[in-house]
């Protein structure tokens, strides 16, 4: 489920259309074409050494909130966008202006500060919907709705002994791969929810679900991306239980019945990127059947960064640096028109079949053909997936989808430690 479209940072008409009012130094220039040419572990590397040679403000300002809310330094982010909005708007320019304060309403939405979230969402709504279509629109409207909502709403925490927790893990099959469950407790009624990395905002419930064991609906109408935009309910708990956690104030979207994906599969719920965040660290050990959370998190360095709350890993294939969604609850790891253009001999000769994709949204059917062995290495080890589906059509032909490391990749190994506080994912 994707609750709100990456929104990149476009500074070529800067550093190009300015150049007679700036006296552009080399660093400018190195400095705009990194930010340009996306690598956030490229601007992780060189921003230290860049950093006090850099004429123009603003450029480091959009490195410090691209930094900050990739490896999830929130706070960090929420000071240069901040800078950004108050002093920078006319270089920046309109498009990217609007980029930066939704990027700044979806920042303080995770940070908790609702109310403040809500003000930057209507502005923006306000500004653009005479103009915009709504599709254009609803990641800002998301942003308005979720901000007013919770203006009241506490931020959530976690609260964890002193002492490493062990939960259950369970795996069951669904369609053409399997999914990963963890048993949440919700006002005493404890249910399996898909632990799912790609969940992008609090956590994803079923109608029925949040009706059973009491939600409290705060908002309708809200926005969301999934396979198409559709509208869900927001809703709150006072907790929710995990193991011997308490996760307080959390916030769920309430999808309605869909009885296409129903008949394909039910859910109660799906645990997703707040509490994933707030864990800091969470050890999947498949040999033993059970989710870890370490006391003290472990040190390592990033090969993962985060957009618009999704995790992004960083691979190697045929010797190339390539970054797939690291999606657990995607049941099987897909590869997509991106790769495949990318890597055009891994899929020569393979013979195109029709296969179908489903979430929140409904079911689509889409074109793709099937590598035998997807070789790759992650964090240093050797993985190797099998039948693997490169997706060659999305249905839109604008769009590059990279694809998504999924369940299998998890289960691939004994243990997988997936970290937010340093942002990498170690398997062995």
């Amino acid at each position: 489920m994707q609750i709100i479209n990456r929104l990149s940072f476009f500074l070529v008409a800067f550093l190009l259309g300015y150049s007679s009012v700036y006296s552009q130094t080399q660093a400018d220039v190195k400095m705009g074409e990194i930010l340009n040419g996306g690598d956030l572990f490229q601007l992780r590397k060189e921003y230290p050494n860049l950093k006090g040679s850099v004429s123009v403000k603003m450029l480091n300002l959009v490195a410090d909130a691209q930094l900050g809310i990739g490896f999830n330094k929130l706070e960090n982010a929420a000071v240069a966008l901040d800078s950004l909005l108050a002093h920078h708007q006319n270089e920046l320019g309109a498009q990217t202006s609007i980029g930066m304060a939704a990027l700044q309403g979806m920042n303080l939405l995770n940070l908790g500060m609702y109310e403040q979230a809500g003000k930057v969402g209507e502005s923006l709504v306000n500004a653009l919907k005479e103009s915009v279509p709504f599709e254009s629109l609803y990641s800002f409207v998301f942003i308005e709705k979720v901000g007013k909502a919770l203006a009241n709403v506490p931020k959530p925490y976690l609260e964890c002994p002193d002492r490493d927790v062990t939960v259950p893990l369970s795996v069951e099959t669904v369609g053409r791969g399997k999914h990963i469950y963890i048993p949440v407790e919700v006002n005493g009624i404890t249910k399996n929810y898909i632990f799912d990395t790609g969940c992008s905002f609090g956590n994803f419930v079923s109608e029925k679900y949040a009706e059973e064991v009491g939600l409290k609906i705060v908002a309708d109408s809200i926005p969301v991306s999934g396979m198409e935009i559709g509208l869900v309910k927001l809703a709150v708990a006072d907790s929710m239980k995990i193991g011997e956690m308490v996760y307080h104030n959390p916030v769920f979207m309430v999808a309605p019945p869909d009885h296409e994906v129903d008949s394909v599969f039910a859910f109660d719920g799906v645990i997703g990127y707040h509490f994933i965040r707030d864990a800091k660290e969470i050890i999947i050990d498949n040999e033993a059947g059970k989710f870890v959370f370490p006391q003290k998190e472990s040190e390592g360095e990033p090969n993962m960064y985060l957009a618009s709350n999704t995790p992004q890993v960083r691979i190697s294939y045929d010797g190339k640096p390539f970054d797939l969604i690291f999606d657990t609850g995607n049941v099987k790891s897909d590869l997509g028109n991106k790769f495949a253009k990318t890597f055009p001999d891994a899929i020569a000769g393979l013979a195109e079949q029709v296969t179908s994709r489903g979430g929140f949204g409904g079911i689509s059917q889409i074109k793709a053909v099937t590598l035998p062995n997807f070789c790759f290495e992650a964090a240093g080890t050797k993985v190797t997936l099998h039948n693997t589906e490169v997706i060659t059509n999305t249905g839109i032909s604008s769009r590059l989808f990279a694809g998504s490391l999924g369940t299998d990749f998890v289960l691939s190994f004994k243990r997988l430690t997936i970290n937010y506080q340093n942002m990498f994912i170690r398997g062995e």
